[in-house]
């Protein structure tokens, strides 16, 4: 019987891990005065956290004077897909980090965007960016050109953006096409009830408000709720400084629409769960605009400084346009031109058979030639169309192309006799000569003589 299996002992960041999820990590931490000092911190502590605890630590070790402030520095690490990942959202937890070893260096916060960006998508997917340079299929590096040029296009759009029309690209509001008729049933008195925090204090106030209010009357009524508490009733706040946003989750409420079609307030009521909103001002979310906007510039510029030299142009008296496949809305076509050497009897019938074959699946309804009758030279030129679109073919379709001839049965084993083993033939695909060979098959059936297939190759 086999034992269970075990998580591995050095994996200090697994679930089944020999650390409890309450326990302590010994973590490393470097500082820039070339001062090591050791911490014991919790599995789950942020970033900031941790970051205060070695501020505390340091203030007994030497050279704590040569220091800048503790909002210059941030910390770096190794991460699981071994990239530098710097640490610029302090409140990430560590188990959620992930460091390959629990070793953090303590770095100013002069990086450049551009690899901060990259480290953020190699965090995303999981895998490091200087991998997928490695790569060498050919496929790969053309679907990640279109993607490159789709996200190029995307973050152009956004460069010159004002922050709510920022806002509305990348955090657009999530609605409800429709409103279900047992509403009123969830309501209080037919009102809704709503929680809304204030950003940067302990400020909270429940209101009874109509499902039909806009999010701008909200915040009305949430200022000045705020600054009759705090007896600062003269005072005058524009309700459009401030915008709600979901608490916990980076998903804000805003526009003309009615609190109840937006996605998040509709499945509370549903639940009878209290909406928990939070009022964010508006600078705030300029300042993480801004610094989008810094980030985008920075990577465009970078690839713009960094592209190849472009390649010579080919000597070449025609210059061939292509197209991309996604673009032709037009059924798939093949012109049928001749066959020749096919050493056939002069009153056999002979026929091609073509097919569109992915694996072993027929795509679409064969397509037969009209019958021509020749011994050698056989002259068609006959369009074939399938009744399948060109963008609709998948990558690695094949076309397989079948002759053969109809005549009687008391001539096939003469005919076969004479069969020569290889036939060749030529074809045009994707403006260049190819030959296919066309393998013989004897198939011993009435009113069959000879079949001739090929198999043209990928189409994708």
């Amino acid at each position: 019987m086999m034992p269970p299996a075990m998580a591995d002992t050095l994996d200090i960041w697994a679930v089944d891990s020999h650390i409890a999820a309450d326990g302590s990590i010994s973590v490393d931490c470097l500082l820039p005065t070339g001062i090591y000092i050791n911490l014991d911190v919790p599995r789950d502590a942020t970033i900031s956290h941790i970051k205060q605890l070695l501020w505390k630590q340091a203030h007994s070790y030497p050279l704590f004077h040569l220091l800048l402030e503790i909002d210059s520095y941030m910390f770096s690490c190794v991460n699981q897909t071994a990239v530098r990942e710097e640490l610029e959202d302090e409140t990430r937890r560590l188990c959620d980090v992930r460091p390959f070893l629990p070793v953090l260096q303590l770095i100013t916060r002069s990086c450049d965007p551009g690899e901060k960006l990259d480290s953020k998508i190699g965090v995303l997917i999981g895998k490091g960016l200087q991998e997928f340079d490695a790569l060498q299929d050919p496929e790969v590096k053309e679907f990640r050109n279109k993607m490159g040029q789709i996200s190029e296009e995307k973050m152009k759009s956004l460069i010159g953006l004002s922050w709510i029309d920022w806002l509305k690209h990348t955090y657009p509001p999530e609605q409800e096409p429709v409103i279900p008729e047992n509403l009123q049933d969830k309501l209080y008195g037919g009102n809704l009830v709503v929680a809304v925090h204030f950003d940067n204090c302990q400020d909270v106030f429940s209101f009874q408000v109509s499902p039909n209010i806009n999010p701008i009357k909200l915040n009305e009524l949430a200022i000045r709720k705020r600054l009759t508490i705090h007896g600062k009733e003269d005072e005058t706040v524009d309700p459009y400084d401030y915008v709600l946003q979901v608490s916990g989750r980076l998903e804000y409420v805003f526009g003309d629409h009615p609190l109840i079609q937006f996605q998040y307030i509709h499945r509370c009521v549903m639940n009878r769960i209290l909406p928990q909103l939070t009022l964010v001002e508006c600078s705030s979310i300029k300042k993480i605009c801004e610094q989008e906007m810094i980030a985008i510039e920075a990577a465009i510029n970078r690839k713009s400084s960094n592209l190849p030299l472009p390649l010579p142009p080919k000597k070449s008296r025609t210059v061939a346009l292509t197209q991309s496949v996604w673009d032709i809305p037009f059924p798939f076509k093949v012109l049928l031109v001749s066959g020749t050497k096919l050493n056939t009897d002069e009153t056999a019938k002979v026929h091609v058979r073509a097919g569109l074959f992915h694996g072993t699946e027929l795509l679409c309804k064969p397509i037969v030639s009209e019958e021509i009758s020749g011994r050698n030279d056989h002259v068609w030129s006959e369009v074939l169309e399938f009744d399948i679109n060109v963008c609709d073919l998948p990558r690695m379709a094949r076309l397989c192309f079948v002759v053969y001839a109809v005549m009687d049965k008391m001539k096939n084993k003469k005919s076969a006799k004479t069969l020569n083993p290889s036939k060749y033939q030529t074809i045009r695909k994707a403006g260049k000569v190819s030959s296919v060979c066309m393998f013989s098959y004897l198939y011993d059936s009435p009113g069959r003589d000879t079949y001739y297939t090929a198999d043209v190759g990928a189409w994708g």
